[in-house]
């Protein structure tokens, strides 16, 4: 784990969570080949009931390939540990309207999900949400 995901995790699981834990969980999960037990701290929306986590550059990463079959995981949130499932949102016009919440909720992010705090911010139309939408990949947690 990066130094920087080492220090957010950390964070997360102390007292003093409170000053990241508003947008950040933490998610550990077994992997699906290896077995071997994985920790992230990843940003995430409230939708529906579920913890939504948008997986920016998905093609650059591999943690969400773990779901792409739903899998038990737990959560740090809010200071306090719980189980779930999580999976791969796979219909176009629920990964939309989670992009949407992703939008209100964090006003720079950009199509590729990471943040642009100068410049234009990104105000996409309906059909360009959509679109967006298309190619992403959004991992959502339904807890026990």
């Amino acid at each position: 784990m990066s130094f920087g995901n080492t220090l957010a995790t950390a964070v997360l699981r102390s007292p003093i969570h409170r000053m990241m834990s508003g947008s950040l969980l933490v998610l550990t999960y077994t992997g699906r080949r290896s077995g071997r037990e994985y920790t992230l701290p990843l940003q995430y929306v409230e939708h529906d009931e579920q913890l939504c986590i948008w997986a920016g550059n998905a093609g650059g990463k591999a943690w969400w390939r773990n779901f792409e079959a739903p899998a038990s995981v737990t959560v740090r949130l809010r200071g306090e540990d719980a189980t779930g499932k999580a999976g791969v949102i796979v219909e176009p016009v629920r990964r939309t309207e989670i992009l949407r919440a992703y939008l209100k909720r964090f006003p720079h992010t950009t199509p590729s999900g990471r943040p642009k705090f100068f410049g234009t911010r990104w105000h996409p139309d309906d059909d360009t949400l959509a679109s967006a939408a298309e190619s992403m990949v959004v991992v959502a947690i339904t807890l026990d």
